[in-house]
């Protein structure tokens, strides 16, 4: 048990520091323009050139943690990570400073369907649900905490070479940390030779298309929310009384019912408990709707980091559930059309009035709730959570 504790620990803040690497470019975008003398669009690339590179390494590790050793693939992903991290900081040329930041970006795929791989086969019943919860309540907070030590690293150092000095030994720790911790499977892994085939499946399964459609709208509803706030405080100089930042910070409230996420997942389903965290988002957003004001605003931004601090582990539990021993490739599919639906979201959020784009993610969510409530349950889910709910922990 003490094991698996340490085991979850290492997996959750890994999580936190890979996913950091998605937002620590952008509050640094005229720093860079500074340095490698580029305009501001030219800098802007620095965060494009990662979030592609992984949406796409996303698809090739997904296929290779089904066929070879979960920790192994960790550990070497990570280590070479880490030296490529270094390397960016030391870039002297910014072409050859984008095309390192595409290489880490690649290699920061490794992480998240290999660790939920691993999660599904070393954690049983609550443990299962709550580690991946906190996996992704991790990728959340990494939107806020991402940008904040970059901008206390750059402070710190008086240059953006400090950010990559810093993320190298936090990645030398986790290297450390997942290599002492994490356990070999128990399981053989199957030696077969990679095929998209199980990837076409999936989207012949009425049960996994319906969650990818889901997925797809989880974050894009978050980047469309905060990025056309923003511009509405921008373009339209309304009174606020605190920062977006801060605005942000306060929304982090929403994590809270994602450290629940075992118990509810056990006492109701995952399926229900995604069907009511995806009508809590709709319920969130009419208020602002109902009276646009700064008390409404929070509470619907409290409420969407909540539903989604649930639904997207519940959308994995589901699909881990459907898709069987094809668990990483299925995962892969679903990180790929969430970070596909989050860059699509912050294009629309550039364009779309702010009032727009609450009625659009209010109408959306209300609809995906119907729509998860048509997902099949699966025939074995019962008698696996009354195992689950008898197991022990010992491993």
């Amino acid at each position: 048990m003490q094991r698996h504790f340490w085991m979850g620990i290492s997996l959750v803040l890994t999580g936190i520091f890979i996913a950091s690497n998605l937002y620590t470019m952008l509050p640094l975008q005229k720093e860079l323009s500074e340095t490698f003398h580029v305009s501001i669009a030219q800098a802007s690339l620095a965060s494009t050139f990662f979030i592609l590179p992984y949406a796409i390494g996303l698809f090739c590790f997904g296929l290779l943690a089904d066929r070879f050793s979960h920790k192994r693939l960790l550990l070497t992903g990570m280590a070479c990570l880490t030296i490529v991290t270094l390397l960016v900081g030391m870039a002297p040329y910014y072409w050859l400073f984008l095309l390192l930041r595409g290489f880490q970006g690649v290699l920061a795929a490794s992480f998240a369907p290999t660790a939920f791989a691993y999660t599904f086969q070393h954690f049983q019943g609550k443990q299962q649900a709550f580690v991946i919860a906190m996996i992704n309540t991790g990728f959340l907070f990494a939107g806020i905490f991402g940008q904040m030590i970059a901008v206390y690293l750059t402070g710190a150092g008086d240059s953006y070479q400090t950010v990559y000095v810093g993320f190298f030994f936090f990645y030398l720790l986790c290297l450390c940390s997942m290599a002492v911790t994490l356990i070999q499977s128990n399981k053989p892994i199957k030696k077969t030779r990679i095929s998209i085939s199980p990837i076409l499946s999936f989207f012949r399964f009425p049960p996994l298309l319906k969650l990818y459609g889901i997925s797809f709208f989880l974050l894009m509803a978050v980047m469309m929310f905060y990025g056309s706030f923003e511009v509405y405080m921008t373009t339209d100089h309304i009174s606020f009384p605190f920062s977006l930042q801060t605005f942000r910070l306060i929304g982090l409230i929403g994590i809270l019912p994602a450290f629940f996420a075992g118990p509810l997942q056990q006492l109701y389903g995952a399926r229900s408990v995604l069907a009511a965290f995806l009508l809590c988002m709709t319920a969130g957003i009419l208020l602002p709707l109902w009276t646009f004001g700064t008390i409404t605003l929070v509470i619907a931004s409290i409420f969407m980091i909540a539903s989604t601090s649930i639904t997207i582990p519940m959308v994995i539990l589901l699909i881990g559930t459907f898709a069987k021993e094809s668990r990483a490739s299925a995962v892969s599919i679903y990180s790929f059309t969430l970070l596909t639906g989050a860059s699509i979201g912050s294009i629309l959020a550039a364009i779309m009035p702010f009032h727009f784009v609450l009625a659009c993610i209010g109408l959306t969510f209300a609809s995906l709730s119907l729509l998860s409530l048509t997902i099949e349950k699966p025939p074995f889910l019962s008698q696996q959570t009354k195992q689950s709910e008898q197991t022990t922990f010992s491993k």
